[in-house]
């Protein structure tokens, strides 16, 4: 069997370099003549890409004992009549054309891994860049590497029927591993949502798209958790925010970085509508700007973290307009169209208080005793839950609950004049 094997494989390795000497002898290699070459040394000139390589076998002079037994064996510098001959063996016992010829022409192997070196052109993949707030993908760019195969057969034929000669090195193309389509594939919308901060001081403002800012052009790959608190970092005046009203304890109060709640609200939203896993805490009074238990609290202790629980990479985009904000989310097509739901269950009425304005922090002299002015407006507490609906080909699929709130109420306060 083991000789059968051996047969059939010289077979195929004689009709191919039969095959290849018809296209030498056809014009495909030439010898070189003795007054090109005084010293009648075989010699191959590839031509890789308008350059050409020469390649003359000449003998090795052996450094030690052990070399010079190698060199014998493997009959590097033996004619060339001979080394086809132990090559032509080699071929019959299944090697392939750069085995055979590298146990005899070991120089001839470092030349082509020289010339493959030369030829060779890495790939590009497709790439997805962001510029004046659009996502846009180049193209991918192929590649090209040596055709080992094809020229070891050449130089082959070229030795074996002609003694040397010129043979041409060809390429094969190496395809990008990411192609444009593959990217296209990954800017559909998957979610967006707007917020208005109109009713805020410039610097509530400022702060909302500072933080929101920090978000534009933002690539989340896939698995991978972002955090608010360190995307936009720590809210000092050093780190560029402003004093403007926060919530502490259920209550209004100037603080630095105030609005960045706002702008965190604005990506829960956005990542909530894309999909995307969001961890976030509600506020202690429920905020104007969203629907209860739709918010998302930012502080020293309470963070926002969105994860990409998709297969590909999402992208974020942000868009401020005037005091409105638009964030986008990109990625792969969804599986479903996502509705969240804030639902009240329970509204506890606000406490209203009223107090005699005696040092006049809000009436002058005018007043007439017992005038009245709304210094609060109050606050109901809220008890809400908060869905995520789930719809597929206009049909809803499911229907997820996330989030269960108790924001407490503020006091209505109205002074009297006394």
């Amino acid at each position: 069997m083991e000789k059968l094997r051996i047969k059939s494989s010289y077979i195929i390795s004689a009709l191919f370099v039969a095959v290849a000497a018809v296209a030498l002898l056809l014009g495909g290699g030439t010898a070189f003549a003795d007054e090109a070459d005084p010293q009648n040394v075989p010699a191959l000139v590839i031509v890789a890409d308008g350059k050409s390589f020469t390649y003359r076998d000449e003998k090795i002079a052996p450094s030690d004992f052990t070399v010079a037994e190698q060199i014998e064996r493997r009959a590097i510098n033996a004619p060339l009549e001979k080394k086809m001959e132990l090559v032509d063996l080699y071929l019959s016992k299944g090697a392939d054309y750069k085995k055979a010829l590298g146990v005899c022409f070991p120089l001839l192997v470092r030349k082509v891994d020289e010339i493959a070196k030369f030829l060779y052109a890495a790939p590009i993949d497709a790439s997805i860049t962001y510029n004046n707030k659009q996502f846009t993908v180049s193209p991918e760019k192929s590649g090209r590497a040596l055709d080992e195969t094809r020229l070891y057969a050449g130089l082959y034929c070229t030795l074996k029927f002609a003694g040397g000669g010129k043979v041409a090195a060809t390429t094969v193309k190496l395809m990008p591993e990411t192609t444009r389509d593959m990217l296209k594939s990954e800017l559909i919308l998957r979610g967006r949502y707007c917020t208005d901060f109109s009713a805020s001081t410039a610097a509530r403002a400022h702060n909302v798209a500072l933080a929101l800012g920090k978000y534009d052009g933002l690539t989340i790959a896939a698995g991978e958790s972002v955090s608010f608190n360190d995307l936009v970092g720590a809210r000092t005046e050093s780190n560029g925010f402003k004093s403007a009203k926060i919530i502490v304890d259920g209550k209004y109060t100037d603080g630095v970085g105030g609005g960045v709640c706002q702008a965190s609200t604005a990506v829960y939203n956005a990542a909530l509508l894309a999909g995307l896993n969001c961890a976030a805490n509600a506020h202690s009074i429920c905020p104007s700007y969203c629907p209860p238990g739709l918010d998302a609290m930012i502080s020293g202790v309470s963070d926002l973290v969105i994860t990409n629980t998709t297969d590909r990479a999402v992208r974020i985009s942000v868009r401020i307009y005037g005091n409105k904000a638009t964030v986008d989310v990109y990625g792969c097509a969804p599986e479903y169209r996502i509705v969240p739901e804030s639902v009240i269950v329970k509204t506890v009425a606000c406490e209203v208080t009223e107090s005699v304005d005696t040092e006049r922090k809000y009436f002058d002299a005018t007043a007439q005793s017992g005038d009245r002015l709304l210094v609060s407006p109050g606050k109901d507490g809220v008890i809400s839950e908060t869905y995520v609906n789930y719809y597929k080909n206009g049909k809803l699929v499911k229907r997820a609950k996330v989030r269960t709130n108790n924001y407490k109420s503020t006091p209505r306060v109205i002074a009297v004049a006394p």
